[in-house]
């Protein structure tokens, strides 16, 4: 076969690279060919006798504007599923009948008294976005409404929205969330270990979501002036554009979907581009997103002048100081820095008191009066971690790691963070003018991570 990211070689995007490829199929015997599908069944099909368990692309030419170049450096490029292959181990043409799925689809089935073989689509998107949200949690992503944090939540949403579907209309997630911990823990320790704090960010984002779906409701029978979902009559003139359903949906969370649903519920109307118009508006969205994040630099660095390596060294000290104050449950969430402030995310249960807040100012100022020196070395990743060596949690690492280290004058190291950011060569550079370590707002940034921002000043 051929393969490139837009299909044959027609299709083929100019400047893609691209190649012949070996593809292996399995066939399930018990799968009737379906003719809709065409006259005759292939490997190729889609009627679902045939299942692709494997490829290997042969990446050897790069597409031009007058027909295909060689690639200067080819390779082999192997792909294999591991659930498809697994689904053709059991001789079965569903992957959700894996060891890895269908324990969570036989649970759904207790929970709701509803056959899987009866509501197929709302069960796989349940387990499949479920089970996706569990994993994103488990490395640090949880549902917020920026970047990948707003990936976790439209995938926790949609379940959620199925769930309803199978009149499961509380505890989706304390139900379901262990069936997903349970049928991976032995392969993945690292979700057991997580385990109660994914489910209770998880849970405290379909509380959210509920009243958000309350709330939706209210908002769609006032905008199409009726009491409720059963006024048809009234709301049968009333016509909502995409723009409208845009509103809900990043205004409010509501999905467009639901949205959609809803307004049809009662008998009133969409304008005929409404989809259209809701793609304008989604795509006005996703250009704000890429120029805000244009400006961003790994580490959540806006750049490496003097007052950005001061607040980055200023994270590294403080992030030590909240350690030192609340526990070694704190570890790092994320993190901002302009010309302004510093902004950092951890995890922490609870608000943080006055008093705590102001242990750490102070700790922070004595490391600063302290001058320490600031350096780094490229380590193993192995040997950091076993020294001790912390970071954001969720990052991946590779084979090394550069490790900064903050020392005073017996060489002890206040400080030994794995990071990749500007910094000041001693500490001491932060007072100058006078300045002093402030934190001017600790707040809740989601389920069980806070938010501090703080200045030098």
């Amino acid at each position: 076969n051929w393969w490139s990211r837009g299909g044959g070689p027609v299709e083929t995007p100019t400047g893609d690279p691209c190649g012949p490829d070996s593809e292996v199929f399995y066939e399930f015997d018990e799968v009737e060919h379906n003719d809709s599908f065409g006259k005759n069944c292939h490997p190729n099909c889609d009627c679902g006798r045939f299942l692709e368990i494997g490829n290997s692309v042969f990446m050897q030419y790069v597409k031009t504007a007058d027909g295909f170049d060689d690639l200067p450096n080819k390779n082999v490029d192997f792909g294999g599923g591991l659930e498809r292959i697994a689904a053709a181990s059991l001789d079965s043409p569903d992957v959700f009948r894996i060891s890895l799925m269908r324990p969570i689809i036989d649970g759904l089935e207790e929970i709701s008294g509803k056959k899987y073989e009866e509501h197929t689509e709302a069960m796989r998107v349940i387990v499949d976005h479920l089970r996706a949200a569990v994993f994103l949690a488990v490395d640090g992503v949880v549902p917020s409404n920026k970047e990948q944090g707003y990936v976790s939540r439209r995938l926790m949403r949609r379940a959620i929205k199925f769930a309803f579907d199978l009149d499961i209309k509380q505890d989706v997630v304390e139900r379901t969330v262990p069936l997903v911990i349970d049928a991976y823990k032995a392969d993945f320790p690292e979700v057991e270990k997580s385990g109660e704090e994914v489910l209770n960010i998880l849970k405290k984002e379909e509380g959210v979501f509920r009243q958000t779906l309350t709330k939706g409701d209210k908002l769609i029978n006032k905008k199409l002036k009726v009491q409720d979902a059963e006024s048809k009559s009234e709301a049968s003139n009333v016509e909502l554009t995409g723009e409208d359903l845009f509103e809900l949906y990043d205004t409010h969370g509501f999905p467009v979907e639901l949205s959609e649903e809803e307004v049809r519920k009662r008998g009133a109307n969409l304008s005929k581009n409404w989809h259209e118009e809701f793609e304008a508006k989604l795509e006005e969205q996703r250009q704000r997103s890429r120029t805000a994040a244009k400006g961003q630099f790994k580490g959540g660095l806006g750049g490496e002048g003097d007052i950005h390596k001061k607040y980055h060294t200023a994270t590294h000290l403080m992030y030590r100081a909240l350690r030192e104050v609340l526990g070694d449950h704190v570890v790092q969430k994320g993190s901002n820095i302009t010309d302004e402030r510093l902004r950092f995310d951890f995890t922490h249960p609870e608000k943080m008191t006055d008093e705590e807040k102001k242990q750490v100012e102070e700790i922070v100022n004595e490391r600063i009066d302290m001058n320490l020196e600031v350096s780094w070395e490229e380590l193993p990743t192995d040997e950091a971690l076993e020294r001790g060596a912390y970071g954001a949690f969720g990052d991946t690492y590779g084979d090394t790691v550069k490790v900064y280290s903050m020392k005073d004058k017996d060489g002890t190291a206040y400080s030994f963070e794995i990071c990749g950011g500007p910094h000041v060569d001693k500490t001491g550079e932060l007072a100058e003018d006078g300045k002093k370590f402030a934190i001017t707002k600790e707040e809740s940034s989601s389920a069980g991570v806070r938010r501090i921002k703080a200045v030098l000043k």
